[in-house]
């Protein structure tokens, strides 16, 4: 089989930082380019290999003395020499011209290893907005093509490996990974590869653009091929991510930007590449800079990225099947009442988008109810950006954001509508219809809130340390994002899961929330510290306190209690159960049916007095997302039960983190465990699959008195 190109270009980066295994790793900028020109049919080098020199874009770039006396050169020469671009266009130049390139003949690049190419030259090249040439895109491995024709050379990781591999003598060669002694050893191992019969074919390629894809539930992703990275712009988009990761090879439909409870950008995403090997240099660009913003870059998991790139929305499905390479635009701020072909009139004719009234898709809820967001498709980068222009005109009287958009976040936005809320609406509120009666009920007649409807104190937290905040004063439109970043550093010391939101009854933000802390020195450092702060026009009070006294404010709902005018009862004796000219229910938290002819909880023979007749109205939290388990037991699911292990005849005095500790593994936390009176435990598993593995396993190596069994 004979070589692809008739030129092989062998090519060396020495940057300002870092070389060798860690080359590209700092983000320092180019100050030398080796390289040489090796005729594959003669199998000869051509002329001599060049050097040059790359003047930093930056002058706070230093070359370090180190470098300069490997290179036997003074700084004076960097700072004379010509920039980046005039180099790469010098050096364009040069293979034209002597490789008469315009006549057909055709080159690769080779380098030694992957970094000079993907980590060096690319990334640069797009910080300093230099297009690089064609040839640029592909380039062969030295390392792979000798492992190609030498499979035993399994141990080979520099360019001394494999001279020594092939018996080639580089003893008066200097390897100070500074370019020229590299190359010219480079040269011989290549000239040897092809004396041998090897034939240089099918090199590596860059990817140029990203392309999007889709992703099903069913489908499988190694986990050696994916990374999580955070801190990015919220208007950040897929181009952005593959822009960041210039030079490594994403998989198709590979971005996926992960979105808050809100259905929010959260500043981070999960990102599937073609192979471990560019995960791994993926993971090496960990707080590199994406704008003026550093990202940080950790290993992810191929369920993690389903979790986030997959969808099970059949809207989402048929609309992001029409997406052949088009730009996703996302518009918010919609009318209820607008159309598609309001859309595509509110874009016109010098933005078409991309399939007229078929390459809209607006986002419902599952009732149907318009949310005011649509997605939509256009052909091109250019009319893509031109869309993006009209950011805030108005349509109708309300003004659009439009920002980009990509198909895992059209993915998350219709899934997470169309299936269950990961936060269920509240119980219903008790509504009360008392019509004018002669005898007014006592306050203790009024039907209470059902306990059930409150959560348990095992289910938050206990005890009577103090290490816990309460937040008071907080703008109602406040997130959870808004009061971790009012906390600051004492932000980081926060449990999982251990921001609690309180609602009222109605689902109102009643501007509190309590917070659980490591240790009661954080929750201290956090009352002292953010005491009184401001957040936005508000002053926020923050007051250390206990889990017992997290749960009495929550369980009390003394904030919430609405006094009501002073109520005489004028008769000595007041009915057990009052009569009522008609029948009436009374809706209780649960959801059931109380008839008025039945007596009401708690009723006695009332005694003649004066009291203050009121609903004590209950307060909810809603803990920081993701979910957790803990919430299962506020309001009622369906599956719960399925979830749940009883254990029933554990000895006296047995404590929650006993019990977690006898399910170590099964990720259980001490605090969801639900000590009950009758001396049962209930302990709550994150899934029905998980509790029946723990219940068998448990059942196996357990041989005593206790009882495992699921309600």
């Amino acid at each position: 089989m004979a070589n692809a190109h008739n030129y092989l270009v062998i090519v060396f980066c020495t940057t300002a930082g870092q070389r060798g295994a860690l080359l590209g790793t700092d983000e320092t900028d180019l100050v030398l380019l080796v390289w040489g020109v090796i005729d594959v049919e003669t199998n000869k080098l051509v002329g001599f290999f060049k050097q040059s020199f790359v003047r930093p874009d930056s002058d706070s770039v230093e070359v370090s003395e180190d470098l300069c006396k490997a290179l036997g050169v003074q700084r004076d020469v960097f700072k004379g020499a010509a920039k980046m671009e005039k180099v790469l266009q010098q050096f364009e130049e040069f293979l034209y011209r002597e490789l008469n390139l315009s006549q057909g003949n055709t080159l690769c690049l080779l380098t030694d290893g992957q970094l000079h190419i993907r980590q060096c030259l690319h990334p640069q090249a797009l910080n300093k907005n230099v297009e690089l040439p064609d040839f640029f895109y592909s380039f062969f491995d030295l390392r792979k093509e000798m492992q190609k024709f030498h499979p035993g050379a399994t141990t080979i990781t520099t360019v001394k490996d494999m001279a020594d591999y092939l018996k080639i003598d580089t003893g008066s060669y200097n390897f100070t990974e500074t370019g020229l002694d590299e190359c010219r050893a480079m040269a011989s191992i290549v000239q040897r590869l092809i004396h041998e019969g090897h034939r240089f074919t099918n090199p590596d390629q860059i990817r140029r653009k990203y392309e999007p894809g889709t992703f099903d539930k069913t489908d499988t992703v190694s986990d050696n091929s994916v990374v999580k990275a955070r801190g990015l712009p919220w208007q950040a988009s897929d181009r952005d991510v593959f822009r960041f990761f210039k030079g490594l090879n994403i998989a198709k439909g590979g971005v996926a930007l992960c979105l808050n409870h809100y259905g929010r950008r959260n500043g981070e995403v999960m990102v599937h590449f073609e192979s471990s090997q560019h995960r791994d240099m993926a993971l090496q660009r960990h707080r590199h800079n994406l704008g003026n913003r550093y990202v940080e870059v950790f290993k992810g998991t191929g369920d993690e990225f389903i979790k986030v790139a997959a969808g099970t929305s059949r809207d989402a499905a048929m609309f992001l099947s029409r997406d052949d390479g088009h730009i996703i635009v996302r518009m918010r701020g919609l009318p209820f009442t607008a159309s598609a072909r309001e859309v595509v009139d509110f874009f016109g004719p010098a933005i078409p988008v991309s399939g007229a009234e078929e390459g809209i898709l607006f986002v419902k809820q599952r009732n149907g109810k318009m949310t005011g967001d649509a997605f939509v498709l256009f052909s091109t980068e250019e009319v893509a950006n031109k869309a993006l222009e009209k950011h805030k005109d108005y349509l109708k009287n309300r003004y659009i954001e439009i920002f980009r958009s990509t198909t895992a976040e059209v993915q998350q936005v219709l899934s997470r509508l169309h299936s269950e809320p990961l936060v269920p609406e509240g119980p219903p509120q008790a509504n009360v219809m008392v019509p004018n009666i002669i005898h007014p009920p006592q306050a203790h007649l009024i039907p209470q809130p059902h306990p059930a409807a409150f959560v348990p104190q095992q289910l938050i937290t206990c005890g009577m340390i103090r290490d816990c905040i309460r937040m008071r004063g907080l703008p109602f439109k406040a997130t959870i994002e808004d009061i971790m970043r009012f906390l600051g550093e004492t932000a980081n010391y926060i449990r999982p899961h251990g921001v609690h939101m309180v609602y009222t009854m109605q689902g109102n933000p009643t501007g509190e929330a309590f917070i659980q802390m490591m240790s009661a020195e954080r929750a201290l450092q956090a009352a002292q510290t953010c005491h009184r702060k401001y957040m936005g026009e508000r002053y926020v009070e923050v007051f250390q306190c206990s889990g017992d006294e997290m749960n009495l404010a929550l369980m009390s709902g003394a904030r919430s209690k609405a006094v009501q005018p002073q109520v005489t009862v004028q008769s000595a004796i007041a009915p057990t159960t009052p009569q009522f000219p008609y029948q009436q229910q009374l809706h209780s938290p649960n959801g059931g049916m109380i008839p008025s002819t039945a007596p009401l909880p708690g009723t006695i023979q009332a005694r003649q007095q004066t009291t203050h007749a009121y609903i004590q109205q209950p307060l909810y939290y809603f803990p920081s997302p993701p979910v957790s388990p803990t919430t299962s037991q506020l309001y009622h699911h369906p599956h719960a039960s399925n979830a749940i292990i009883r254990l029933r005849g554990l000895h006296v005095g047995a404590t929650p983190q006993e019990v977690a500790n006898f399910f170590q593994g099964y990720g259980v936390p001490a605090e969801n465990v639900q000590m009950q009176y009758n001396g049962d435990v209930l302990v709550p598993f994150y899934s029905q699959e998980l509790a029946i593995k723990a219940l068998h396993e448990k059942q196996r190596q357990y041989t005593g008195k206790m009882e495992l069994f699921m309600p």
